[in-house]
C-alpha cells in the first residue's frame, strides 16, 4: 500500500469516527494493540463472569450440602432448629408449644392461670417449620446467600405465630376483668320539698382490658407466658360537680287537675297514686326522651272507669289518662318539645279540651298503642315531681336549670254541637323576652261522651275545666 493510499484510509476512518489502528513495523504485518477503556472493560467482564460462577457453585454446593433440612443458625421461639428435617423440627416445635404451660395473668397481688386452648389460642407449628425451612431458599440468589450469610455469622429468628380470636381472648379473660371491676357510683339527686340537694359520686376502677390483650397479642409470639394487668380508673357517667352544675334548682312548669268531679269508690284515686307515683322522682338528661308508658304501663292496677272510642266502661288502670294529661300540661308550660301526644276521643269534665293526652298500651309489638312523649330540651337534669294531694287534685311539676322560658296557653272551641265539638289550642313561648312560637299549637275533635248506660252525652253537656285550674 503506498503511503498517500494509506493516508486516504486513515482520513476516512476518521471521518466516519471509527478509532484508527496502526499498524507497527514494515510491510503491516505487526501486532494491533486494543484502547486502555477496552482493555479494561473486557478485564472487568472476566472477573464477574469468574464471581458469577463461583457464586453459582456455592449456592449449588449449599444446596445439595443442606437439602432436606433447616439451615444450621436458624431458630423459632428461642429453639433451634438448625440440621433438622422438617418433620423433625415440627416434632420439636409440638413439644415446645406443649410444654410452654399456662398463661400467667397479674393483677396487684393477685395471679391467674389460663390453659393455652382454654383463651382459643393455638400455635402455628406448621407455619413455624416452613418459614423456617424456607430460611436462605427463598428468593434471588444474593438474597440466599444474604440469609445463608446471616445464618452462618450468627441466628435468624423465626417467631412461632399464634392464631388467636381477639373476642374470644377476651371472652377468656372476662373473668378477671369482672373480678377488677368495681363499679363507679353516679351522682344523683334527693328532694326534700321543693329543695334539690347533690349525692356523692364516687371513682371505680376496671381492667384495661384492650392494652392487656394488646401486650398478650404481641408477647405470644415471642414466648412471653407472664402479663401484667394494668388498672384503671372508672370515671362515673355523672360526677358531684357536673350533678351540682346540672342539678334543677327551678320550678319550670306546672299543672293540676281535679280529680273529684270524676265519681269514684276509690279504686280511681288508688290508680292515680300508683301511677302518679311511677313518675315522681324520674330524672331524664339533657336530649332524654320520656315515655309514660314506659313509665306507667303494666303496673297493678285497679279496675276503674276509663273512657274506651268515647264510652264509659271500666278498666284496669283508670285515671291514668288524667295523670298523663296533668305531666303533658306541665310539660308545655315548661316549655319542653313534646313529640307524641293522642287526644281523648270524646270532652272530659277534668281536663279543658285541647289540652288532654291519653295513653294506652297492648301487647308487645302493636302498632295500637298511645304514648305520650317529650324531649328534656334544656342543657340540664329535669326532675319530674307527680303527686296526689288531699286537696283534690293531681300534681305535676318540672324543675330544671333557669331558663328564662315563660309560655302561655290555652284553648277555645270553634265548632260545639249535639254529635260533636271542634277546639283549637294556641300556645306562646317566649325567651328572655324574644317570641320563639305565637300561633295555633294542634287542632282537635271530640265526639260525644257514652255513658256506662249507653246514653250519649253531648259536648255541651260536658263541664269544661278551666284552662288554669
Amino acid at each position: 500500500m503506498s503511503q498517500s493510499t494509506r493516508g486516504l484510509r486513515e482520513k476516512s476512518t476518521r471521518e466516519k469516527g471509527f478509532p484508527v489502528v496502526r499498524e507497527r513495523g514494515s510491510g503491516g504485518g505487526g501486532r494491533r494493540s486494543l484502547p486502555d477503556g477496552k482493555r479494561h472493560r473486557s478485564r472487568f467482564a472476566g472477573t464477574v463472569l469468574v464471581l458469577c460462577a463461583i457464586v453459582a457453585t456455592a449456592v449449588a454446593t449449599d444446596y445439595w450440602a443442606n437439602i432436606g433440612e433447616i439451615h444450621r443458625g436458624v431458630e423459632v421461639d428461642g429453639v433451634s432448629l438448625g440440621g433438622k428435617t422438617p418433620e423433625e423440627a415440627r416434632e420439636v416445635l409440638e413439644e415446645r408449644a406443649a410444654a410452654l404451660g399456662d398463661l400467667q395473668v397479674t393483677a396487684g397481688s393477685e395471679e391467674y392461670a389460663f390453659g393455652i386452648e382454654e383463651l382459643g389460642l393455638d400455635f402455628d407449628v406448621a407455619g413455624a417449620v416452613d418459614r423456617a425451612y424456607n430460611v436462605g431458599r427463598q428468593g434471588g440468589i444474593l438474597e440466599r446467600l444474604g440469609d445463608r450469610t446471616k445464618t452462618t455469622a450468627g441466628t435468624v429468628r423465626v417467631p412461632l405465630v399464634v392464631d388467636q380470636d381477639r373476642e374470644r381472648l377476651r371472652d377468656g379473660l372476662s373473668g378477671v376483668f369482672a373480678a377488677l371491676a368495681v363499679e363507679p357510683t353516679e351522682a344523683g339527686f334527693e328532694v326534700d320539698d321543693d329543695e334539690v340537694s347533690v349525692t356523692e359520686s364516687r371513682i371505680g376502677q376496671k381492667a384495661d382490658d384492650e392494652r392487656l390483650l394488646d401486650d398478650i397479642e404481641a408477647g405470644l409470639a415471642e414466648g412471653q407466658r407472664e402479663y401484667e394487668v394494668s388498672i384503671v380508673a372508672d370515671e362515673p357517667r355523672l360526677t358531684t360537680e357536673e350533678a351540682e352544675r346540672m342539678k334543677p334548682t327551678e320550678l319550670l312548669g306546672s299543672y293540676r287537675t281535679d280529680y273529684s268531679v270524676v265519681p269514684d269508690d276509690g279504686m280511681r284515686v288508688e290508680n292515680l297514686g300508683i301511677s302518679s307515683g311511677a313518675v315522681d322522682g324520674t330524672l331524664l338528661a339533657p336530649g332524654e326522651v320520656f315515655s309514660m308508658n314506659g313509665k306507667v304501663a303494666a303496673l297493678d292496677y285497679n279496675e276503674a272507669k276509663v273512657i274506651v272510642d268515647g264510652a264509659e266502661t271500666k278498666a284496669d288502670g283508670g285515671g291514668l289518662c288524667q295523670v298523663t294529661s296533668t305531666l303533658y300540661n306541665a310539660a308545655n308550660f315548661a316549655g319542653l318539645d313534646v313529640i307524641e301526644r293522642t287526644p281523648h276521643s270524646a270532652q272530659l269534665p277534668y281536663i279543658r279540651p285541647g289540652m288532654d293526652a291519653t295513653v294506652w298500651w297492648g301487647g308487645p309489638g302493636q302498632e295500637d298503642d298511645l304514648d305520650m312523649k317529650f324531649r328534656n330540651t334544656t342543657d340540664g337534669y329535669l326532675l319530674l315531681r307527680e303527686y296526689v294531694a288531699e286537696d283534690g287534685y293531681v300534681h305535676a311539676e318540672i324543675w330544671g336549670r333557669p331558663n328564662g322560658v315563660e309560655v302561655e296557653m290555652s284553648s277555645e272551641p270553634t265548632d260545639m254541637g249535639e254529635s260533636g265539638s271542634e277546639w283549637v289550642t294556641y300556645q306562646t313561648v317566649e325567651k328572655d323576652g324574644e317570641v320563639l312560637f305565637d300561633g295555633v299549637l294542634h287542632e282537635d275533635s271530640y265526639e260525644p261522651l257514652v255513658d256506662e248506660q249507653g246514653k250519649e252525652i253531648p259536648p255541651s253537656d260536658v263541664p269544661v275545666a278551666p284552662v288554669d285550674p
